[in-house]
Formats: C-alpha cells, sequence, structure tokens
C-alpha cells in the first residue's frame, strides 16, 4: 500500500514537473516573441527614420545644387551637375620609387568646382563630392570619365606604379589619383583637386564655368 501511494505521489510529482516546465517553455517563447517584435518594431523604425533623414538630404543637397547653378549661370539650372573645370595644367611630381631613389614624373593636376558651399561640413562634402564623380550615369559615364579620364586610383603615383595587381599597364591609360579637398573663398564653393596622368580631353560646354 504504502509503496503504491509512494509510485503515485512520485508520477503526480513527475506529471506537474513536467507541466511546469510546458509552461516555462511557453512563457519563454512568448516573452521572446514579445523581444524579437519589439525589436523589429524598433528596426522598421529606424528604417522608416533613416529613409527620411536619407530624403532629407538629398533634398537639400538638390537645392544647394540648383543655387549654386542659378549663382553661376549653369544652365538647365536643374538638370546640371554643379560640376566644373577650373583648371588642368603640367605639374612635375617627386616621388620616391621601390629602390628608394627619388624620380620625377611629369604629371597633370585638374582642379573641379563642386556646387556645395564652403558652409557646409567638410565630412559630409568630402563623401558627396567623391560619391558625384565616380557614379555613372544612364550613359555609364562617370563625371571625370567624360574628360577622358579611364579610372580612379585612390593613393598616390608610386602607390598605383608599384599596384600591379589594380593595372599592370597604367601608362596606357589616362588616371586619376587620390582625390584632395579645398574650399575656394572667392566663389565660396569647395573643390577637388587631384594629379591624373595624361591631359584631358576637349572640357565638354556644361563642364566649363562661365
Amino acid at each position: 500500500m504504502d509503496a503504491g501511494i509512494a509510485k503515485s505521489n512520485a508520477d503526480k510529482a513527475v506529471t506537474e514537473a513536467e507541466k511546469n516546465a510546458a509552461n516555462t517553455v511557453q512563457q519563454a517563447r512568448q516573452e521572446a516573441k514579445k523581444e524579437v517584435a519589439a525589436i523589429q518594431g524598433q528596426l522598421e523604425q529606424e528604417r522608416a527614420e533613416s529613409a527620411h533623414q536619407r530624403a532629407l538630404n538629398a533634398n537639400l543637397l538638390r537645392i544647394a545644387k540648383e543655387r549654386a547653378n542659378a549663382d553661376r549661370k549653369l544652365k538647365p539650372k536643374k538638370e546640371h551637375t554643379g560640376y566644373v573645370v577650373v583648371a588642368s595644367g603640367e605639374k612635375e611630381y617627386r616621388y620616391k620609387d621601390g629602390y628608394r631613389k627619388l624620380q620625377n614624373v611629369l604629371l597633370w593636376e585638374a582642379v573641379i568646382q563642386s556646387p556645395y558651399t564652403i558652409d557646409m561640413p567638410e565630412a559630409i562634402v568630402r563623401k558627396q563630392i567623391t560619391r558625384d564623380l565616380l557614379r555613372k550615369n544612364e550613359a555609364g559615364e562617370t563625371l571625370i570619365g567624360r574628360l577622358g579620364i579611364n579610372g580612379y586610383y585612390p593613393g598616390n603615383y608610386e602607390s598605383m606604379v608599384d599596384d600591379h595587381q589594380w593595372c599592370s599597364e597604367p601608362e596606357k591609360y589616362n588616371i586619376a589619383l587620390e582625390f584632395y579637398f579645398q574650399m575656394n573663398g572667392r566663389y565660396g564653393y569647395w573643390e577637388v583637386k587631384f594629379f591624373h596622368t595624361r591631359a584631358l580631353k576637349r572640357i565638354p560646354n556644361d563642364l566649363r564655368l562661365r
């Protein structure tokens, strides 16, 4: 009799433990679902805020470009890229080769004026100008490509010459090198300056400062 009672109590205890365990698992699942839902909601909100911020920034950049185009009489005001070539000329460039010997090479240096005023922060302008110059248009051309530049190397001349994996024969192409940025206080716009390995081809009329 005692053994039967003990077994019955044990069975009840096991059943109760299993029930409690199942309830604990169910509660954990429900709490996990709530946490996942809360995280997903937060992510969706952040995505929406990020998209709104991007749209706002894009709108501000568009307005800035149109004002800059009107200020410099660049037409059509709404469609013009806002970029114009200020200068491009030969310049002697000195560097050390792989044997640490000093070498000279004659490169070209171009200055391109952007539509962004010097009131805009450098960090924003640096990213935006780089993106604008290297982004392909509907015809598959980059803005610097329209000037006869075949490619862009984000480093100096000596690094490019040594980087055979990037291009085994760089002398055959007109390659733009690392971008440098400057403020033009006279005109009030940011400009980008860079070396390139050959002369620019004919500058299109819409990329000339009038």
